[in-house]
């Protein structure tokens, strides 16, 4: 019995250490979010994807992780909506404000 308790007790630090990783993995992520301004295909720099400029990208190009996400700029912006672009900030090394340009996007949420 004691022996289930340890295997149960190591098995719930496991996971909270796990989920503790995870929450900290995207902590240093930015949100260059506003309304999508312009979108064109660029396929040698977006991995055969489009590029989006959002009004909190600087005027930079970013390019959607995936087709998906290419879907959801061009929704965004047929609807007039502003998206959240979260990308990864190479360790506090760029900002909105600094961004490359065909910086690469983790993940996008359409806001209504």
């Amino acid at each position: 019995m004691q022996t289930l308790m340890r295997i149960t007790a190591i098995k719930l630090t496991a996971i909270i250490f796990l989920l503790g990783l995870s929450f900290f993995s995207h902590a240093k992520d930015i949100n260059c979010k506003g309304k999508v301004t312009a979108v064109m295909d660029y396929p040698t720099y977006c991995d055969g994807g489009y590029a989006f400029i959002t009004t909190g990208s600087n005027g930079k190009w970013i390019c959607p992780a995936s087709d998906k996400g290419n879907a959801i700029v061009l929704a965004a912006l047929a609807a007039n909506k502003s998206v959240d672009v979260y990308i990864n900030n190479n360790n506090d090394a760029i900002t909105c404000q600094t961004l490359p340009s065909y910086v690469k996007s983790r993940y996008i949420i359409i806001r209504s």
